[in-house]
């Protein structure tokens, strides 16, 4: 796999599932449903947060008139530290789920689905980087 720049798709894909997350959630919202509700507030929610995510780098960087330096070791970190933090997300989902907290179970299942997809997505770039990287550092030897 060529990567030209890794941040700059990891971005890409995000801002997309954020926005189909979020439109969604709008639908979801149509229907006379209190469960199907709110996973919708759940997808909507999550899904504005992972298109914030997603610009806000581009956001800093156009502010501060800076061009963009690719770190994948710093990038490995992050992605590295938001897997762990995506399992309790799906955690946090599970005891949403099953009623740790009195609360309507679609909650549950919204934090699982998206919790789930960030874990899947952090990790596959996680993966990815370090691939690139011992790739890289091999090259050098």
């Amino acid at each position: 796999m060529k990567i030209k720049n890794v941040e700059h798709e990891i971005s890409l894909n995000l801002f997309i599932w954020g926005l189909c997350s979020s439109l969604n959630g709008v639908i979801l919202f149509f229907f006379d449903n209190s469960f199907i509700n709110a996973i919708g507030f759940q997808f909507i929610i999550w899904g504005l947060i992972d298109c914030l995510i997603a610009i806000f780098p581009f956001i800093v960087r156009k502010i501060r008139n800076q061009s963009h330096i690719q770190n994948l070791s710093k990038l490995k970190k992050i992605l590295g530290i938001n897997s762990i933090l995506d399992l309790f997300y799906v955690l946090a989902g599970i005891f949403l789920f099953f009623g740790i907290f009195d609360i309507n179970q679609g909650h549950g299942i919204g934090v699982i689905i998206q919790g789930g997809f960030l874990l899947i997505f952090d990790f596959y770039y996680y993966v990815v980087i370090l691939k690139f990287i011992n790739k890289d550092s091999k090259d050098y030897l």
